[in-house]
């Protein structure tokens, strides 16, 4: 008897609650509730480590809304936190060490790095040479995205370059809560879904003509998790001899381009191999001046610099 009581009141308990949101919300909201059909939550980028005090935040062509080139070739190399490993950096927004940045990096002969995590991400296209670690060894045109979560300690024995980017690949998280909560949703608090771990060899993937962007123009995807609810995206482009290259990069978004070999004419210039360039959002043109390959990223700027408006100073 008392078990059977119980449950009758958890009965009236729910048709109570159910009947609250009959009378706020209207009968048929109230059933889609009741059914699990009906979510709400705030779509938004998970980060490791915080936002740095503004004291701390060093910014190197962080201003989203301007047309970059960087010729790397003409940059000298610096020094980076570990013996033989040297870099040149073309972007940088938050501190020295620890900010979201890109660069080439350059690996002597036989340099090693310490084994580290990596907070919010890494992604990496070998240039030369060859790029070692635990979960493998990668010649020149191999792309990877380590997420969130990924450990390694890399090395190269013949030496390497790469061009990087640390922190530019958050993990989403989902919120909910509130008065969905209070209204009987069950949701699941900072529900996050992760980035997959993604190596693509040379001789992977598929290249496929982009005649809406011009002829002569044909594309390879590296990363793209769109079904996740990622927005960015990485490929490999290539661009024949006096082809234009047309298109549009949608608000709130912004194009990066790497030459890896050959010369265009973008950004008011003749773009050569080692070029860095950075579009905004709007539609842009280049054109090949020979063969020319590119490692393109298209990406939102809330994901990178929710508040974007910054400076160029040089660090």
């Amino acid at each position: 008897r008392l078990r059977k009581g119980r449950k009758m009141a958890a009965r009236g308990y729910l048709r109570g609650a159910h009947g609250l949101r009959r009378i706020l919300l209207g009968a048929s909201a109230a059933t889609l509730f009741r059914a699990g059909s009906t979510t709400a939550r705030a779509k938004s980028y998970k980060t490791s480590w915080g936002e740095p005090k503004p004291e701390d935040l060093l910014k190197m062509n962080a201003d989203f809304d301007e047309i970059v080139a960087v010729d790397t070739t003409k940059m000298e190399w610096a020094a980076s936190p570990m013996p033989a490993v040297e870099r040149k950096r073309v972007f940088l927004h938050g501190t020295k060490e620890a900010g979201k940045v890109t660069s080439v990096v350059r690996y002597a002969p036989g340099s090693k790095f310490r084994k580290h995590p990596h907070p919010e991400g890494e992604e990496f296209l070998v240039l030369k040479g060859v790029f070692s670690d635990d979960s493998g060894d990668y010649g020149p045109g191999t792309y990877c995205l380590n997420p969130e979560g990924f450990v390694h300690a890399p090395w190269s024995k013949p030496g390497c370059e790469i061009i990087v980017r640390l922190r530019q690949h958050p993990n989403l998280e989902e919120k909910g809560g509130g008065v969905w909560s209070w209204l009987g949703m069950q949701q699941q608090q900072g529900k996050t879904k992760p980035r997959t771990h993604t190596v693509v060899l040379p001789h992977q993937g598929n290249w496929v003509a982009e005649k809406e962007w011009g002829d002569g123009v044909t594309r390879k995807m590296l990363y793209q998790e769109d079904m996740q609810g990622y927005e960015d995206a990485t490929w490999l482009e290539k661009v024949t001899p006096g082809s234009s290259r047309k298109r549009g990069v949608p608000q709130g978004m912004v194009e990066e381009v790497f030459v890896i070999e050959g010369c265009i004419t973008a950004a008011g210039g003749s773009r050569k191999s080692g070029t860095w360039i950075r579009h905004p959002e709007g539609t842009n043109t280049l054109q090949a001046e020979e063969d020319t390959t590119l490692y393109v990223r298209q990406f939102p700027i809330d994901m990178i610099a929710p508040s974007h408006k910054g400076s160029s100073q040089s660090t």
